[in-house]
């Protein structure tokens, strides 16, 4: 027999319920779950088998731990080995967590994601671990066995907490460009903006294009002096210098990172419009002016 001791009976419950469902076309019970005078909860395994071991109990714990453990095991690093403990910024640190992984995210430290899934690093340690007679504490076992996966997750933990405070650096780098934008009395009412990847060509509010040297003759320098992160001097530092009233944006590309931050900084001034409709004017102009 195996004994697995609980400190709470609604996770005691869970597991019970994977198992239940590994052994649904079973007539007779192999698991149990009662209470013990300490308030916790334990599940006795009466079929210690290791083919039981194997297809039953390893698979339903591992899931059991990947599905309602492993969410408690992040916030408790991202809080106790890491000091976040105001819950929004848990939250936050907590999605991008996820988003490595579950591969969404690249990792830059390791570059691709290691072979061995935290599924089998987990499954690993259970078939090193479970064997007949055996009785322990689950908290125990996760304390003292999981360190390969313990490990795993504290360095996707590092890595969402880099990409957290990045991306809070970002949103203060990108309200203070909006901020100094909207306190500067524009240059050039319009600006028609294209995209032509990687660069961006500037033209004023009658198509002519702003040459490379007159865009640097309108940078504010104390923009560049004053700004603690780096600002791109050939793209923003000239459009928040000029702070038009309207930005006519051409791209075909509205997921590039750059235009992604320009619409960030210029908000409702921003009309996004193709590459074809910028050819499309500047013909019609031509015409005009015939």
């Amino acid at each position: 027999m195996i004994e697995i001791y609980f400190e709470q009976a609604n996770d005691a419950e869970k597991l019970f319920c994977l198992l239940k469902e590994r052994q649904k076309k079973t007539m007779n019970p192999l698991f149990q779950a009662t209470y013990n005078r300490d308030s916790l909860v334990t599940i006795y395994i009466y079929d210690n088998t290791d083919q039981v071991i194997l297809s039953d109990l390893i698979p339903a714990m591992t899931k059991f731990i990947l599905r309602f453990i492993e969410d408690r095991l992040l916030l408790s690093i991202i809080s106790g080995t890491f000091y976040f403990q105001d819950k929004e910024e848990q939250h936050q640190i907590l999605q991008l967590a996820h988003s490595f992984l579950d591969g969404e995210r690249y990792d830059y430290r390791k570059g691709k994601q290691s072979s061995i899934s935290r599924e089998t690093l987990i499954a690993n340690a259970l078939q090193h671990f479970l064997k007949d007679g055996l009785s322990f504490s689950f908290s125990s076992f996760i304390t003292f066995r999981l360190k390969p996966y313990m490990e795993r997750l504290q360095h996707y933990v590092e890595l969402a907490i880099d990409e957290y405070k990045l991306e809070q650096e970002y949103q203060n780098f990108v309200q203070m460009l909006r901020d100094c934008v909207a306190s500067k009395k524009p240059k050039l009412s319009v600006i028609h903006l294209v995209h032509k990847p990687p660069s961006f060509l500037f033209f004023d509010e009658k198509l002519c294009e702003i040459t490379a040297s007159e865009l640097k003759q309108m940078i504010d320098r104390n923009l560049i002096i004053s700004q603690p992160m780096y600002i791109d001097s050939s793209i923003l530092a000239p459009l928040v210098s000029i702070a038009p009233d309207i930005i006519y944006l051409y791209t075909d590309n509205i997921d590039d990172g750059m235009i992604q931050t320009i619409q960030n900084v210029f908000q409702e001034r921003i009309f996004l419009c193709s590459q074809s409709d910028f050819s499309k004017y500047r013909a019609i102009g031509a015409r005009q002016d015939r």
